[in-house]
């Protein structure tokens, strides 16, 4: 009698073990599947983002440069890399040790203005390059969204 209690005892503990493992296995797919939805709608807000940035500076309202410098940080989120596209990498190698903000109040006058006409020149060289590069990527970033929905 004492050995049947105990096997029933047993396969209740074995039981509850098993309901438990699977409400935590149940748990974890609802984990999995919140953290891809999280970064889905993450990579779409970048893709957006992207695309916002490289049609302004296709219609001549953000400059190259400080394009160049917000899509790189937005590219590296996606997995892709600015060096992918000559041009634009080149402007980005001209224009990332430039300071800006404070740093650049605090310069000189004539160092500022060395500074805009080097970052200056190099807009104008890469221009038709650049202008090129950007219809590439917004062709690549729409064929990235169709693929993450």
């Amino acid at each position: 009698m004492m050995r049947f209690f105990l096997i029933i005892l047993a396969l209740l503990i074995l039981l509850a073990m098993a309901g438990y493992a699977f409400s935590l296995v149940l748990k974890l797919r609802h984990q999995k599947q919140q953290l891809a939805a999280a970064q889905k709608s993450r990579y779409l807000a970048v893709i957006d983002s992207i695309d916002v940035i490289a049609r302004a500076m296709l219609a001549q309202q953000c400059d190259f440069s400080e394009g160049v410098l917000r899509l790189k940080p937005l590219l590296d989120v996606l997995g892709k890399k600015l060096n992918r596209f000559v041009a634009m990498w080149a402007l980005y190698e001209t224009v990332e040790s430039m300071p800006i903000l404070e740093a650049r109040q605090q310069l000189k006058r004539n160092e500022r203005m060395k500074l805009d006409l080097t970052r200056e020149a190099k807009e104008a060289e890469l221009a038709e390059q650049i202008k090129l590069e950007l219809r590439q990527l917004l062709t690549e970033i729409a064929q990235f969204k169709q693929e993450l929905k």
